[in-house]
């Protein structure tokens, strides 16, 4: 089967993570675009950085809609591709539902604008069919922004002064790490700062650990799950130095400074160092730096994608998302 995934801010890494989580064939990629061939059941709500799933349809629009049965329409077209005969064409489409005896109402984007915001798709239960030149397809799910707002937003405990990784940042790097595994997989966070990593580690029924050096958060940490109605251990202590059980994968972002870049260098190389230790052998770190770091100088890893540069709209400070392999 064929599906258009629609990808979020940060398409790079979203394309990494659902190649992570889905055993697929990729037929295109043109950012937000990607075009996957799979068999593989779609597990919806486990993704951060896609925005839209929609189902390859083989017909255009009207004979679609045509042939569904339906009576009557609430529908949108989202184009993301260029001009190449296939830009909605409202007034043709709706004369021809009429004609057909459907009773249609056609939602257009905001003003200036070629899509249809997933708010919109989902408050008013549109039928949306996106388009990228020849290609069309029905959407089938869209991001449930409500959500990732209140993750985000919502929680009781925050800390502006250290920076915030998004829960849908954290929700990639996380499924990245694992490479779309769930059961009995084990994470860890060593610099798990308010919780953001370890609340979406445990939303996807992950075994998770977590600590920090600073106890004020941990205290964080524990309110933000207890709000989230989960738990998982954690403990005060300095990322170089932290023992826990072996682990499958650890993602987490370190702390990003303002500081002296090679006073964090030493600091990431430490722990890099250190984690092999405690890391299961072939497994991953994701993790997000305020620079590229250079890998020649840790032994027993390899970069394995990235860096992918994030970072929050008017942000100082960009995130670079390194996904390194612990190696055999």
């Amino acid at each position: 089967m064929k599906y258009f995934f629609v990808l979020g801010n940060t398409p790079a890494l979203a394309r990494e993570e659902v190649k992570a989580v889905l055993s697929c064939q990729e037929l295109l990629y043109e950012p937000p675009v990607l075009i996957l061939d799979t068999e593989s059941e779609i597990p919806f709500e486990r993704f951060g950085g896609v925005v839209k799933i929609g189902e390859v349809i083989e017909s255009d629009i009207t004979s679609y809609l045509k042939s569904s049965g339906l009576k009557s329409i609430d529908f949108g077209i989202s184009n993301y591709g260029i001009d190449s005969g296939l830009r909605r064409n409202d007034k043709q489409i709706k004369r021809d539902l009429v004609e057909a005896g459907i009773k249609t109402r056609f939602v257009l984007p905001k003003k200036g604008e070629e899509v249809l915001s997933s708010v919109v798709v989902r408050k008013q239960l549109l039928t949306e069919f996106l388009l990228f030149n020849k290609i069309i397809a029905k959407t089938i799910w869209s991001q449930d922004f409500e959500d990732w707002g209140v993750r985000d937003f919502g929680r009781p405990a925050v800390d502006p002064h250290i920076g915030m990784l998004p829960p849908k940042v954290a929700r990639m790097m996380i499924n990245i790490a694992v490479r779309g595994q769930r059961s009995g997989v084990s994470i860890f966070d060593p610099f798990c700062g308010t919780g953001t990593i370890l609340m979406e580690a445990l939303s996807l029924a992950l075994k998770a650990f977590g600590s920090d050096i600073n106890p004020a958060q941990i205290a964080k940490t524990q309110k933000n799950l207890e709000w989230l109605g989960k738990t998982c251990e954690l403990k005060v202590a300095d990322a170089r130095e932290v023992v826990v059980p072996l682990v499958d994968a650890i993602v987490t972002e370190p702390f990003l400074g303002p500081a002296d870049p090679k006073a964090l260098e030493q600091l990431y190389y430490d722990c890099l160092k250190h984690w092999l230790t405690i890391l299961k052998p072939g497994g991953r770190v994701v993790i997000a730096f305020p620079f590229v770091l250079d890998m020649s100088k840790v032994m027993g890893y390899s970069l394995d994608a990235g860096p992918y540069i994030y970072s929050r709209p008017n942000a100082i400070i960009k995130r670079f998302i390194h996904i390194l392999n612990f190696d055999l």
